[in-house]
């Protein structure tokens, strides 16, 4: 047999009701309230007005601008290839100059360093350089021949601090 619970309803019999206190919720959106209006941001749409010409009637034909006239000009680049003897320089129309390696095998920075400041001198507003490898390059070569050309000249000039990087498949007898 269970036992009577006579406690518990005495006891929500004879407890009054209480209020809900809301007082310091409603604090809070009083505070809240005006805090997120002051910093929300407002969208505001803007219209831009384009004038658009008149579509043309399908039967118009549009002529074709006149091409630019021709130049025998070729913009200047500098290329360095890694070749297996040396660093081979490519400058514009110039002829190419081939800085060999030196006696330990290694590529010799400091002549390679006085060609490209030389064609510094001649193109100071060239900035870009485009290292060429082979496929078989020792890593330390590519890494040697990156920094003589974005590095400084003698004098302290910049040289051509925009190396980009590029493969060149070497000739049979390479």
């Amino acid at each position: 047999m269970k036992p009577r619970r006579h406690g518990h309803r005495r006891r929500s019999r004879l407890e009054p009701e209480s209020d809900l206190n809301i007082t310091a919720f409603l604090n809070l959106m009083v505070v809240l309230v005006p805090f997120l209006l002051t910093t929300a941001v407002f969208t505001r749409q803007a219209v831009l007005a384009i004038d658009v010409p008149a579509p043309l009637p399908p039967d118009a034909v549009t002529p074709a601008p006149p091409p630019p006239p021709p130049t025998d000009e070729v913009p200047f680049s500098l290329s360095l290839r890694l070749a297996a003897d040396g660093v081979v320089v490519l400058a514009g129309k110039e002829p190419p100059v081939t800085v060999p390696r030196g006696a330990d095998g290694a590529y010799d920075g400091a002549a390679l360093r006085d060609v490209l400041a030389a064609i510094k001198q001649r193109h100071p507003e060239h900035a870009a350089a485009d290292l060429l490898s082979r496929p078989a390059s020792p890593y330390a070569d590519l890494i040697a021949a990156m920094d003589v050309a974005a590095g400084t000249g003698a004098d302290g000039q910049a040289l051509f601090p925009d190396v980009r990087l590029g493969d060149y498949l070497p000739e049979p007898g390479e």
